[in-house]
């Protein structure tokens, strides 16, 4: 049953690579446009080469780049890099049914992180519409301080409640732009990491795990990040990570 899944899940990929189309925001167009033919040719490995080779984690990639280098890494059962680029994919188009194709792979591999909730699913969907989000926060926020103002220059009372229902919008408000930069996850990309339990190559090893797991990072030190594992904070390597 788990190989039929895996099966079903391969060619997944392999139509929704056809089916996305358009071409990388980045990288040598000439290339990429040789890497598409040899991809449809079936080619994968001489395509996955320049794939690689033209895309950059730090800059914006295209939708069908990040769904064709996930397909091509779960074809060599590379579940790290497959898990990343769909970690990354979910950045752009969060959908329920990627949530779920991440959480039954991740399963598949023992690999923990990517369990589908909907507060992952809410923090993925405000990343991708965070720029539109605040604006119209915002502009509610201000259109209803200027009734309260242009009351109190009126003299005309306003409710206690008002007063409060205010300060507290702004509040959450001010939490709500705070999340993305609060929020972030990586993956490990390296077997037989060490979590340890200061930023330290001498602290006490808290676990030694393998790589494809995916942890939320909750502040750095130096050349450390501090993560969450097993609902303790832990601290592990910077360079033992990619970040999504």
């Amino acid at each position: 049953m788990q190989a039929l899944n895996k099966k079903n899940l391969f060619f997944s990929f392999f139509i929704l690579a056809f089916l996305v189309s358009g071409r990388a925001l980045c990288g040598n167009t000439k290339e990429l446009k040789i890497a598409d033919s040899l991809f449809a040719m079936a080619k994968y490995p001489e395509a996955q080469a320049l794939y690689k080779k033209n895309f950059n984690p730090a800059e914006k990639s295209n939708p069908g780049l990040l769904l064709k280098l996930a397909f091509l890494a779960e074809k060599t059962n590379n579940y790290t890099d497959c898990l990343f680029f769909l970690s990354k994919l979910a950045l752009l188009q969060p959908s329920r049914h990627l949530f779920e194709k991440m959480d039954k792979l991740a399963e598949e591999q023992n690999l923990s992180g990517y369990e589908f909730d909907d507060y992952n699913y809410f923090i993925i969907f405000y990343r991708r519409y965070g720029d539109y989000i605040p604006i119209l926060l915002l502009t509610l926020g201000t259109y209803i301080v200027v009734i309260m103002v242009t009351k109190t220059r009126r003299k005309e009372p306003i409710l206690q409640i008002h007063k409060v229902s205010i300060v507290v919008y702004l509040l959450v408000l001010l939490g709500i732009l705070n999340v993305p930069s609060l929020y972030q996850t990586c993956i490990i990309i390296n077997e037989n990491t060490f979590l340890r339990d200061e930023p330290s190559s001498a602290s006490a090893v808290v676990d030694r795990v393998g790589k494809g797991h995916k942890l939320t990072i909750v502040g750095s030190v130096d050349h450390w990040n501090r993560v969450i594992w097993d609902n303790k904070i832990v601290y592990i390597r910077k360079s033992d990570l990619w970040n999504i």
